[in-house]
């Protein structure tokens, strides 16, 4: 068993109610083809304007598991997460998130680039279903619904411990 450190900047599409992006830090527990990995994931939109010229903010923490399996360079991992949206806008605006809390299990297909003993650049796209799906409300009326599905997408670096 051998363990890892990543860090990645991440892109989310469909996730928040407009282009998202963020980052996400963890680590992981690894035997030779089988990993397990604990993450901490922060996303934050762009600006959106939504209905009546309302600009809407979101943003969303979320822990995420994954569980692996590795094929030489490459891997595919079942990835489960959850969080709450944060929603704000201008003020005098009433504007809030009703079930606030999104969850998913998704898929994630990986590849690993070690271009170093102490150092690898990992690449990977994701593929979420969501079984909870916030909402958007402005002014008392629904403008967005988390989708039921949605994507992320990361490269960023993995610096090996050794073993445990």
């Amino acid at each position: 068993m051998r363990g890892e450190i990543f860090a990645a900047p991440l892109l989310a599409v469909g996730l928040l109610p407009a282009l998202g992006g963020g980052a996400g830090l963890g680590t992981t527990f690894r035997a030779t083809d089988v990993s397990i990995a604990l993450e901490a994931r922060m996303f934050t939109s762009l600006a959106d304007t939504f209905a009546e010229g309302v600009l809407v903010h979101a943003s969303l923490a979320m822990p995420a598991l994954s569980v692996c399996g590795h094929r030489g360079l490459l891997s595919v991992c079942a990835v489960f997460d959850a969080g709450e949206l944060q929603i704000t806008s201008d003020p005098g605006i009433i504007i809030q998130s009703r079930r606030p809390w999104v969850s998913s299990i998704g898929l994630r297909l990986g590849g690993d680039w070690r271009f170093s003993e102490r150092m690898a650049l990992r690449g990977f796209a994701e593929l979420h279903a969501h079984y909870s799906r916030p909402s958007v409300w402005v002014n008392n009326k629904e403008t967005w619904q988390v989708p039921p599905v949605s994507g992320v997408v990361g490269v960023g670096l993995v610096l090996p411990l050794g073993r445990l």
